[in-house]
């Protein structure tokens, strides 16, 4: 338990870490909106929208987990709880039918490549985030099956 308290504050570190940024993201978004380039002026506001509204996503989801974390951490039965549900065989048999750690870094890079586009080119920008879409309504799908079936 003590190596897994360890790896836990770790993992806490590099979320309030992420959270801070997406937080600067955020802002330096919102000033510098007008670095998009405008073909349509329709789709110019939706970009620098995406990019705010990506990363609010992943900050929702980072708080949550620090919330977690923080709380699993402070009673040693709390952290006893979080190991057995981070370790569960169910799980593990769900994730590894549903291929989530190469499906989840596949998602983090098209992710950090649409907010990239959006700064270039809204066609990519568009397909990007349209296989971004995709790609979670997949995941959302395989979870939910595995889920119901074992």
């Amino acid at each position: 338990m003590v190596e897994y308290k360890k790896l836990l504050s770790k993992n806490l570190k590099f979320m309030r870490t992420f959270a801070c940024l997406a937080a600067v993201f955020i802002a330096l978004t919102g000033t510098f909106v007008s670095m998009t380039t405008g073909i349509n002026e329709d789709i110019s506001d939706l970009i620098p929208g995406s990019q705010i509204g990506i990363f609010i996503g992943l900050q929702i989801a980072m708080l949550i987990y620090i919330r977690k974390y923080s709380k699993a951490l402070k009673t040693e039965d709390g952290l006893k709880t979080l190991y057995i549900e981070e370790h569960d065989e169910r799980t593990k048999l769900i994730y590894d039918k549903t291929g989530v750690s190469g499906f989840r870094l596949s998602l983090a890079v098209i992710t950090i490549a649409t907010i990239i586009a959006g700064f270039f080119n809204q066609i990519i920008f568009l397909t990007l985030l349209a296989v971004l879409f995709f790609m979670l309504m997949v995941s959302i799908f395989l979870n939910l099956y595995y889920k119901n079936k074992f």
